[in-house]
């Protein structure tokens, strides 16, 4: 990953020690359902097919399943403004139901979006950022590996965010979705065709988009509207052993 959003990270992290209100550090995590391209089957009538099903030009599109994420966020108040860097690591996937059998699309990837948000009313925000993405690894199943169209992908992304917020206490829970603006480009493969029907198809270019729920539990706050500032960790008795 380009070492730029995690500079900008540390940065905040510096700037908000300085001048933030309230800094919250937590954990999070649940579950996202995700939106990739069509897979287009070369039939017989197209020359690229070899005794394929169907013998016609097909299109096939992706089907939903649930995937998970789970990662770290620091929260940096302003009033009712905030910043809100994130690391979450992702794992999202879709199928593919070919005539013969359903191929397997997996993806795995580290995030790292930086938020900025608005308390409406409380305990309601909005938020919007961008998200900069390390694909570690993505799969579709069936593709022959060691043929002239192996399945390639791009290492980064860069996706736009936009979401809703609510907190009550330590806890809260958040509505996010997301939409790829590194699109990915059109890319031809070759499936083994005697198990899923198809021989050479082309996934069509697309710009992926995910929805994501999460849950989340704020583990430590610092307040620093006083001068000599107040630590919460929020666990139950942890004040008395923490003020200055």
């Amino acid at each position: 990953m380009r070492k730029n959003p995690i500079f900008i990270v540390l940065l905040l992290m510096a700037f908000a020690n300085s001048y933030a209100q309230e800094i919250t550090i937590g954990i999070k995590g649940g579950v996202n359902f995700n939106s990739i391209g069509e897979l287009y089957h070369n039939g017989n009538a197209s020359g690229l097919g070899i005794n394929v099903t169907p013998n016609d030009d097909t299109v096939f599109s992706a089907e939903k399943e649930m995937g998970i994420q789970f990662g770290a966020f620091g929260m940096i108040a302003f009033d009712k403004f905030f910043i809100r860097p994130e690391v979450n690591y992702v794992s999202s996937k879709n199928n593919y139901p070919l005539a013969l059998k359903t191929a397997n699309w997996t993806s795995t990837k580290i995030d790292v979006p930086i938020l900025f948000g608005y308390k409406i009313y409380e305990p309601v925000s909005l938020y919007v950022g961008p998200s900069f993405s390390s694909i570690s690894d993505m799969k579709l199943e069936g593709v022959e590996q060691g043929s002239s169209y192996p399945y390639v992908y791009k290492k980064s992304s860069t996706s736009i965010n936009a979401g809703l917020l609510v907190e009550v206490g330590r806890f809260g829970i958040d509505l996010r979705y997301q939409y790829g603006i590194t699109k990915v480009e059109e890319l031809r493969v070759n499936i083994d065709r005697g198990i899923y029907g198809t021989n050479i198809a082309d996934l069509l270019e697309y710009n992926p988009s995910q929805i994501q729920l999460s849950v989340h539990i704020n583990i430590l706050k610092i307040n620093s509207k006083d001068r000599g500032p107040r630590i919460k960790s929020g666990w139950r008795g942890s004040d008395r052993g923490c003020q200055n």
